[in-house]
């Protein structure tokens, strides 16, 4: 969940120490402990409710229904095909490799006309 090195850990003990002061340390953890688990304990009892909401309302199965139709298109004949599946463009990029953040520089003069030399 957290994400604390040994370090960061460090300092905020160092800092608790100094502003709480070490008699009223314990007291600030437990009640901190107490919140954290109050805290996951809602966190829990929400995403069980949206999971019961959506079990009750067909979500899974609609959005099971909508995927199958995605994949089948009508045809001119009035029949559904399968549609094809386009992989994604390689590497993010369209247009045969070329970035569409960075366009291609083209210069003013592809084929420069001759400088005259050699005649």
């Amino acid at each position: 969940m957290l994400d604390f090195s040994f370090a960061e850990l460090a300092l905020i003990v160092v800092v608790a120490v100094v502003f709480i002061g070490p008699k009223e340390l314990p007291v600030v953890v437990k009640a901190v402990a107490k919140a954290l688990r109050a805290l996951r304990s809602l966190t829990g009892e929400v995403r069980q409710a949206f999971d019961e909401l959506s079990r009750e309302s067909g979500l899974k199965e609609t959005a099971e229904a909508f995927d199958s139709e995605v994949k089948m298109i009508r045809g001119d004949d009035g029949k559904m095909y399968e549609a094809y599946s386009i992989p994604p463009p390689v590497g993010g990029r369209l247009g045969g490799g070329r970035s569409m953040e960075q366009p291609d520089q083209v210069s003013p003069h592809p084929n420069p006309p001759p400088t005259g030399e050699g005649i």
